[in-house]
């Protein structure tokens, strides 16, 4: 299945020129394409303005409805919403067929995030596209391994592929690269992870290193730091049943 990465500067709090630049972006993925993932907040960068939520949520949910029913494509990413009068750091996954989403539940306790918006109470949203079941987390959240924790009951796995979107700095860059390769391995999944790049309004540096990652804690399709890309790569389901049967660590996992 034929994924896209898109990893690009996003403007904080400028919704409508970061608008402009997905629906450039996303004019100009292939054809083939079956499934789009932005980033954390792409449209109005890790802020916490809640002024913003109404219009990040309206605009944001109509590129995204509007994309994957026009080309059949799934997309994914995550925007600052208003829900009955709290706000949410909220992840979204969209196809032709269905609409999923995942409130950051571990909201980040060194900026505003932890006082003005409220935390998701279900670490474990699922949604299916294709014979792929998706994990879906949030930035922050890949610090904490029971979020992530995949299970193996009966005969099936929680999930096939891990999800991070992400606005995660240049300075911790070693230890992006590092959790996220420990949760391919611990969880015998693909990870996808998509971050910004660029600098935001508080002057921090992002670099993206966004990737697509196997059971082995390979990485299989590196982009370059700080480059504006649309990566593809193709994540095959046989290939992730023989990984986990050749070393099948599954079946000693904790039971928690």
């Amino acid at each position: 299945m034929k994924v896209a990465i898109i990893q690009t500067h996003i403007e904080d709090y400028n919704i409508e020129n970061n608008i402009e630049r997905f629906q450039y972006l996303l004019k100009n993925i292939e054809k083939d394409t079956k499934w789009v993932v932005l980033s954390e907040m792409f449209l109005t960068g890790f802020v916490c303005d809640v002024s913003l939520a109404k219009n990040s949520k309206e605009k944001g949910l109509s590129l995204m409805k509007e994309f994957a029913h026009s080309t059949g494509t799934a997309i994914e990413g995550s925007l600052l919403v208003d829900e009955n009068g709290k706000y949410f750091n909220r992840h979204y996954f969209i196809s032709k067929d269905s609409e999923a989403f995942y409130d950051k539940t571990h909201l980040f306790s060194f900026s505003d995030e932890v006082k003005t918006l409220s935390a998701g109470r279900d670490k474990d949203v699922i949604t299916l596209l294709e014979d792929f079941k998706i994990k879906m987390l949030t930035c922050y959240d890949l610090r904490f391994p029971l979020t992530s924790m995949n299970t193996y009951n009966d005969g099936e796995f929680l999930y096939d592929v891990l999800v991070y979107v992400a606005s995660w700095p240049s300075s911790r860059k070693e230890q992006w690269l590092s959790l996220l390769k420990a949760r391919a391995i611990e969880n015998q999944s693909y990870v996808i992870a998509t971050n910004r790049i660029g600098k935001d309004a508080n002057g921090y540096l992002y670099s993206g290193d966004s990737c697509v990652i196997n059971t082995k804690g390979e990485i299989l399709s590196p982009i370059n730091s700080f480059e504006n890309s649309i990566h593809y790569y193709n994540i095959c389901k046989e290939d992730l049943t023989k990984a986990r049967e050749k070393f099948p660590v599954y079946k000693d996992w904790d039971k928690i």
